[in-house]
């Protein structure tokens, strides 16, 4: 029997937020990686922004015609506001999982969401996301499949709350080999 759809052994890439940038802005990225599964979904994993919110609100942000962002705070929070999905440390949220409005998105896909950690799983998520974008994984068109990095913490994390979250779009789930978001690929 053949089986059509995307396979459960989705292809992972991982990128520093920073890779196409200038060299000497990279410091505004710190802390800041976007794992993608086969094409999408983005997994965007935004070190600590506890300070702005939640709310996540685009008034949080410098006007406009201030220029570019020179703080990294406000271009992991401007990151977070662009987001589908974000990853993120803070102490008094910590496993919860919470929807808010993107301010720039389409009508469709207006709806983002957040996981909340605790800081120490996101300095290990962090490392583990930094080492993963120094391999293979890291290349633009990465041909890294998950099993080969299904022991990574980040792809566990990813495995066991993210995309079993009732939050995932039924797309999202589809595209990473998912048809409902309570089962791992070994279930189905």
């Amino acid at each position: 029997m053949v089986k059509f759809g995307t396979p459960a052994n989705y292809y992972v890439r991982v990128r520093f937020a920073g890779w196409e940038d200038e060299p000497e802005r990279s410091a505004l990225y710190r802390g800041v990686y976007t794992v993608t599964l086969n094409m999408l979904p983005e997994f965007t994993f935004v070190d600590d922004l506890s300070r702005l919110g939640p709310p996540w609100l685009e008034s949080s942000l410098p006007p406009e015609e201030d220029g570019d962002l020179t703080d990294p705070e406000m271009v992991r929070l401007a990151l977070l506001l662009h987001s589908w999905y974000t990853v993120t440390p803070n102490v008094a949220l910590a496993g919860r999982t919470e929807r808010f409005i993107r301010p720039w998105a389409w009508e469709d896909q207006q709806q983002a969401v957040v996981f909340y950690v605790s800081p120490a799983e996101f300095a290990v998520l962090l490392d583990d996301l930094a080492a993963l974008a120094d391999t293979e994984a890291g290349n633009v068109h990465s041909v890294v499949r998950r099993d080969k990095v299904l022991d990574h913490p980040v792809i566990r994390f990813i495995e066991d709350r993210v995309l079993t979250s009732p939050l995932l779009d039924p797309r999202d789930l589809r595209s990473a080999g998912r048809t409902e978001a309570s089962k791992h690929p070994e279930d189905l």
